[in-house]
């Protein structure tokens, strides 16, 4: 096995590791030592990757991000960025349903944060948005990022059970950002 794949895998274990402990207690209360026996590495390991806890924890969201903008790489079409996403929530459900647990501020930060990285990405979206919501851009984005950060968390919070599909047709249903790339008549 290749240094890289090693190194990938022990950083998995430790993320699933850190998701399985999140689920019983909190982030304060786990201890490196709990962690790298969950884990099923040693203290050595660890410190390969990471300086402390919170480094672990500032990486991991961090990587967390950049795959999820990875994806919209992949492809020119929205929907299809956008489907490619929420299969990446649904696949790594339970590490982020602990972080979400862990400090609902963060994840809601984070939320927002994949929101306005992918608006950045479309195409006109500024426009589109204050013409589908009919106020100012600084409410509209509000709405609209509140909008897909509420519909998240709730499949989220019911075990993200519903297919993919299923979830972009209720964010589509407020807004089709989908068809941003049109020019917007003013």
């Amino acid at each position: 096995m290749t240094r890289r794949k090693r190194q990938t895998n022990s950083k998995k274990s430790i993320r699933s590791a850190l998701s399985r402990l999140l689920l019983s207690q909190s982030f304060d209360t786990i201890t490196i030592s709990q962690l790298t026996k969950e884990a099923v590495i040693n203290r050595g390991t660890f410190s390969l990757h990471y300086v402390d806890k919170q480094d672990m924890f500032r990486q991991m969201k961090t990587d967390l991000l950049k795959e999820l903008e990875g994806l919209f790489a992949t492809s020119t079409s929205e929907k299809a960025n956008f489907l490619a996403s929420l299969q990446y929530i649904q696949d790594n459900y339970d590490f982020i349903y602990a972080l979400m647990q862990m400090d609902y501020n963060q994840f809601h930060h984070l939320m927002k944060n994949f929101t306005l990285r992918l608006l950045d990405q479309t195409p006109n979206a500024q426009k589109h948005i204050v013409r589908d919501f009919q106020v100012p851009y600084k409410y509209a984005i509000e709405i609209f990022t509140a909008t897909i950060e509420a519909v998240l968390t709730k499949w989220l919070a019911t075990g993200a059970k519903e297919d993919p599909i299923e979830i972009a047709t209720v964010v589509l249903s407020v807004s089709d950002f989908t068809n941003w790339n049109q020019p917007v008549n003013e």
